[in-house]
């Protein structure tokens, strides 16, 4: 083929792939139905094809639709097929193995879940010049995210869990690249901080900090009670009690830069002049720019337009409401994860 013709073929594929994603998520959620993942896994090495069918929850009547749609995975990079015609797993398994403590899964579900919904209606949210809601999830329920989740415990079991999952992922990692923003800290507060997964996972590291959560009543209620952590019941937009610092995991991107604004002045009157600060874990668009995952980045964005009317951020963008929120220093500092760390102090 020649090089003109390889160039032609590699635009067409930039048009192609994304129109037929969706047949991404279709197979990753017939892979969780099915349990594929979890049952090579319990097996504790590549199985074959009629090993797998097998193991099904489901009787398996077409081996060869299953075939295909394995050989999809494997394309995906979330199996591999080795000599002998066996099936194992790769590194990107363990995120969707339900018995892995890194697992994903409820994200993808809660991500999963509404879609059809949100293509619904985006058209129309983008033709229209005011809108009346802020979000496409609000237009089709007639009420915002959190309104929705108070009255619905299921769909409130679900988001929790999801919001779990990423903390178990995220909050080592930002423990483990940057143990020094911890350091002379002797009280924390994680506002909207779900179950309490990520500051639980903070007071075993760091036995010294006295650890607390602050959310709405519909989410505090459903904490256990850990002894390493306090639950607080409330709005943050009304009031954060004072610590000596305030970390916020994926909250300020559900929100515009007026509220983000309020939010912040609110964790600033909570911490005390000398040695406060905010820890905010979120994305940051353009870190490490290029890398796979900054299409992941890109998604999410659109994600936090559809089902908060939230957005993620630039570094640029990222200072400006920092600094427009009364603080005087920002330092951002990129973690192994999808978020980054943006530190403000007064």
């Amino acid at each position: 083929m020649g090089v003109d013709a390889r160039e032609k073929l590699n635009a067409l594929a930039l048009v192609w792939n994304p129109t037929v994603s969706f047949v991404d998520s279709f197979v990753l959620k017939w892979a969780l139905d099915l349990h594929i993942i979890d049952i090579i896994h319990s097996h504790g090495k590549p199985i074959t094809l009629s090993q797998l069918g097998s193991s099904l929850p489901v009787p398996c009547g077409n081996y060869e639709n299953l075939r295909r749609l394995l050989r999809y995975l494997i394309h995906m990079k979330l199996l591999t097929l080795q000599e002998g015609d066996l099936y194992g797993l790769t590194s990107a398994s363990k995120f969707i193995l339900v018995g892995d403590p890194t697992n994903i899964v409820p994200y993808v579900r809660v991500v999963q879940h509404g879609v059809a919904e949100k293509w619904q209606i985006l058209g129309s949210l983008l033709d229209a010049k005011e809108s009346t809601v802020s979000s496409t999830f609000e237009a089709v329920n007639g009420e915002d995210l959190w309104s929705y989740a108070s009255k619905n415990p299921d769909h409130n079991k679900l988001f929790n869990e999801a919001m779990a999952s990423d903390a178990r992922l995220v909050t080592p990692a930002l423990i483990e690249s940057c143990r020094e923003i911890f350091e002379g800290l002797s009280s924390l507060v994680d506002v909207g901080g779900g179950t309490g997964t990520a500051s639980r996972t903070v007071a075993k590291a760091f036995p010294h900090i006295k650890c607390s959560v602050l959310d709405l009543p519909h989410v505090v209620e459903t904490i256990p009670d850990y002894p390493d952590v306090e639950r607080v019941a409330g709005d943050m937009f009304s009031f954060i009690p004072h610590n000596d610092a305030v970390m916020m995991m994926k909250i300020l991107h559900d929100w515009d830069d007026d509220d983000c604004v309020k939010i912040l002045k609110k964790c600033k009157e909570a911490m005390p002049k000398e040695g406060g600060k905010v820890i905010i874990v979120d994305i940051v668009m353009d870190i490490d720019e290029g890398h796979e995952i900054t299409r992941t980045r890109y998604a999410f964005d659109v994600l936090m337009m559809l089902s908060t009317g939230g957005q993620e951020r630039t570094e640029k963008e990222w200072r400006r409401l920092v600094f427009n929120a009364g603080f005087s220093r920002c330092e951002i500092t990129p973690i192994n994860a999808l978020q980054s760390v943006i530190v403000a102090s007064p």
